[in-house]
């Protein structure tokens, strides 16, 4: 009776963890369609051109120091 109950919590948390990568990748591919809709092709920056760097690898940190750090940094001139 045990071993059926922690089988099925875990096929519970497999099943979230599933719906879960689904919805993001649902996410991620209407993000795409509308930001090529919007602007087809690859972006290209010219001089003067006001950007934003993404800082990745503060994705994956576990540090709690490191997890209030923004992850954009301020605009920058191209």
């Amino acid at each position: 009776d045990v071993t059926q109950q922690m089988l099925y919590s875990e096929q519970q948390r497999l099943d979230g963890y599933e719906a879960a990568v689904r919805h993001a990748v649902h996410r991620k591919r209407t993000f795409d369609k509308r930001v090529l809709r919007r602007a087809p092709g690859a972006v290209t920056f010219t001089t003067h051109d006001l950007v934003q760097v993404y800082r990745s690898d503060l994705d994956y940190t576990f540090r709690t120091s490191r997890k209030l750090l923004p992850k954009w940094s301020p605009p920058r001139r191209v």
